[in-house]
């Protein structure tokens, strides 16, 4: 829910920025890449934020009624929780706010947003359906080491006590190459599109005009 909220509200400030004609008096003061940098991380930290805040909040409520909800929580898993939020935020940041700089209107957000959130979506129902059955398959052993489907499925795994701290940190380490090449390819686009008014900018647009 986090993921899709935050980087929602990327898209829709990149796409704000841009129908406002205010993108045109940043850039005459900064790069691309620091005013796009500077707003996922801005972001991220108020995500990360409330992400602490719903924890602490959590324990200390469930400790002062002695409720048992959360016993046997062990903080790695917290902590892993916690981990792979910076890491998914991290990678579909880039994805999100390179879709806001192909926008110039409100009612252009829904149609670029949904096929993004898909991935957040199943990641997700498959996480809670892995958690409830108490066991997880091979298949969702695989998608813990996709970077879309790996921040839902690894804390899940952790939780379980099926992973070893070498396999958390190859998945860590696989995120973390795949979100350096996202941002790169989000920049290039950002930085292609973020200044084209008169309509939702395509994809295969902004690729003809980089390879011509």
């Amino acid at each position: 829910v986090m993921l899709s909220q935050y980087n929602t509200w990327i898209l829709i400030g990149v796409m704000e920025e841009k129908s406002s004609r205010v993108i045109e008096v940043l850039l005459a003061a900064v790069r691309p890449i620091q005013l796009l940098t500077g707003k996922v991380l801005g972001i991220g930290l108020v995500a990360l934020v409330q992400a602490s805040a719903i924890v602490v909040f959590a324990l200390v409520l469930a400790k002062s009624v002695g409720s048992d909800l959360l016993h046997g929580t062990a903080p790695v898993m917290l902590a892993s929780t916690l981990v792979w939020l910076v890491l998914g935020y991290a990678f579909y940041c880039w994805v999100y706010a390179a879709a806001g700089s192909l926008a110039e209107r409100q009612d252009q957000v829904q149609s670029l947003a949904f096929p993004l959130s898909i991935p957040i979506i199943f990641g997700y129902i498959m996480a809670l359906t892995t958690a409830s059955s108490g066991s997880a398959s091979t298949f969702f052993k695989v998608l813990a080491y996709l970077p879309p489907t790996a921040p839902f499925a690894m804390p899940v795994l952790v939780g379980f006590g099926t992973v070893t701290w070498w396999e958390f940190l190859a998945s860590a380490a696989i995120s973390i190459v795949c979100t350096i090449g996202v941002a790169r390819l989000a920049t290039s686009i950002y930085r292609r599109a973020i200044l084209r008014t008169g309509g939702r900018v395509q994809l295969r647009d902004i690729f003809s005009r980089a390879a011509g």
